[in-house]
């Protein structure tokens, strides 16, 4: 299958980062495109988006400031397909998009991106690292295949990261 191609542009204000897409996202060609995944629902309920978008939209969301990519761009049925050799290449090359994009907030979607780019395993929330200038902030998957968080959870992280894009917009 294609790889998902990045959707990105210089100095977004959010930039999320997967661990890698999913094998519907890749047949479908967008992000996101399982119909169980939150991702799309909780731009939108946390206030990201002013409105709903669907997968098929994702090249839309520069107009809101938000890019897309993933560490390994590789599609997998589920992460642990991913080997360590594959995490370690992608987490280079996605830190050299990043300092090249120069977004505000990289975001990362889910623990196991966190641990990929910086080897570290914490909860989510902002970080202390930076990547080039850009901060760096980790929600919980979207994923239901990993779903370690209830939606009420997943909603409540995205609305952190939203209270965090205004603070560092002012």
């Amino acid at each position: 299958m294609t790889p998902l191609p990045d959707i990105l542009e210089a100095d977004l204000s959010i930039v999320f980062v997967g661990i890698n897409p999913g094998t519907t996202s890749a047949q479908v060609g967008h992000y996101y495109a399982r119909s169980t995944n939150l991702f799309w629902p909780m731009l939108h309920e946390s206030g990201l988006l002013p409105h709903p978008l669907k997968p098929e939209d994702d090249w839309k969301l520069v107009r809101f400031g938000i890019g897309l990519t993933d560490v390994v761009k590789r599609s997998s049925d589920s992460a642990s397909d991913l080997t360590r050799a594959e995490f370690e290449a992608g987490a280079i090359v996605v830190q050299n998009k990043i300092r090249m994009y120069r977004p505000r907030i990289v975001c990362l979607n889910g623990l196991t991106a966190y641990r990929a780019l910086f080897g570290r395993n914490e909860g989510p929330g902002a970080k202390p690292q930076r990547i080039g200038e850009s901060r760096v902030f980790v929600v919980p998957s979207t994923s239901r295949r990993n779903a370690g968080y209830p939606r009420e959870t997943v909603l409540f992280w995205f609305k952190e990261l939203e209270r965090f894009r205004r603070e560092k917009m002012a």
